[in-house]
């Protein structure tokens, strides 16, 4: 239980792979302290390191890490959020699920809100959509609707990559899966439409929207074609390194790899005390999420990967051990403490579940 007196503000902010979730919590919360409020984070992911998380702690944020979807975890997702309550005594905690969840308004924003509202104040589901993707998208096209479907505010992403024209498509296409649903274009780089959704964080506005989970059964395909790829590594360098050129060589290795449509979502982030970078790849898309410091390094460096590829476990393996060769070939470094995991998700029930 939460002993302070107050109610902490919560926020769950879900959304598809690669749409913008983890870049929009951290931006959130730099602009929640400048706001002169205390806040955390609960990051959701498979694998044994996560690029999301280092991403999320390098910018000074208190992070709790959940293994495993939300809704199939949830008394560990609630333990996370009481942990940061006792330990940082927050405002506000924003929780980001797993790329490829399903029914989290009935099987986590529900119970927290029904049975924990002396320790919580829920705000209305938000689900990000990529931009860019659903301007060219449209109706149960859009990737995915049954995300979509369940949001109390949509909040579109990477707005200042679309034109007026693309704009409009986009929100069309949101509004053909979820008519009467809030929308909230935004970009993070140009903060046009970030004090929006700041607005509805530190108001006392609530979630309240009923719906009935659908069947998860229906989505474990899609999990299950999926290989997961997690690696470790420090580069040692001989020489100086460019850490853009980096993790651009590295993305474009899996690029070139794997058909676009096979790569779900890719992240890599290299961290020294002299650089750091983050990018990601969705399909044949690449986009920087973050750099810190200058572009070079001399010093030792910590490298933390990422993939998601529909591919067998052992072909993503091999290719990303071959990719990662690769590096050592055309940069002067060497990997060390090296580890890795690879595997394909198992199919997983929600704790609460509504449907039918």
């Amino acid at each position: 239980m939460n002993e302070s007196s107050a109610v902490t503000r919560f926020a769950v902010i879900g959304g598809y792979l690669g749409a913008g979730k983890t870049t929009l919590t951290v931006a959130l919360a730099k602009h929640l302290r400048d706001l002169d409020k205390n806040v955390a984070l609960i990051t959701n992911d498979q694998g044994h390191a996560l690029v999301d998380t280092e991403y999320a702690r390098g910018s000074g944020v208190d992070v709790r890490e959940v293994m495993g979807c939300f809704c199939s975890t949830f008394p560990e997702f609630l333990k996370s959020a009481r942990s940061l309550v006792q330990i940082s005594r927050p405002d506000v905690i924003l929780a980001e699920p797993i790329g490829t969840s399903t029914n989290i308004l009935s099987s986590v924003v529900d119970p927290l809100r029904y049975q924990y509202p002396e320790e919580f104040s829920v705000a209305p589901f938000m689900v990000v959509v990529d931009g860019t993707r659903a301007s060219q998208l449209s109706g149960d096209k859009l990737i995915p609707a049954h995300q979509v479907r369940e949001a109390e505010i949509i909040l579109l992403s990477k707005i200042d990559l679309l034109d007026e024209d693309a704009l409009d498509r986009a929100k069309g296409a949101v509004a053909e899966v979820a008519p009467n649903t809030t929308v909230i274009p935004y970009s993070v780089r140009t903060n046009v439409g970030i004090d929006s959704i700041v607005d509805i964080l530190i108001s006392s506005q609530l979630s309240r929207k009923e719906m009935e989970g659908e069947d998860y059964r229906i989505f474990i395909n899609e999990k299950e074609s999926m290989s997961w790829f997690s690696s470790t590594a420090t580069i040692i360098p001989d020489d100086r390194v460019d850490a853009y050129g980096l993790t651009t060589t590295l993305l474009r290795g899996v690029a070139d790899t794997f058909p676009s449509a096979e790569v779900a979502h890719v992240k890599v982030t290299v961290i020294s005390e002299q650089a750091g970078a983050k990018m990601s790849l969705v399909g044949d898309s690449a986009q920087v999420d973050g750099l810190r410091g200058g572009r070079y390094f001399s010093d030792p460096a910590r490298l933390i990967i990422n993939a998601r590829v529909t591919a067998e476990s052992k072909e993503l393996g091999d290719a990303m051990r071959s990719i990662m060769t690769m590096l050592k070939d055309k940069f002067p470094i060497d990997l060390d403490n090296l580890t890795e995991s690879c595997y394909s998700p198992k199919p997983s029930a929600p704790t609460f579940f509504t449907g039918q």
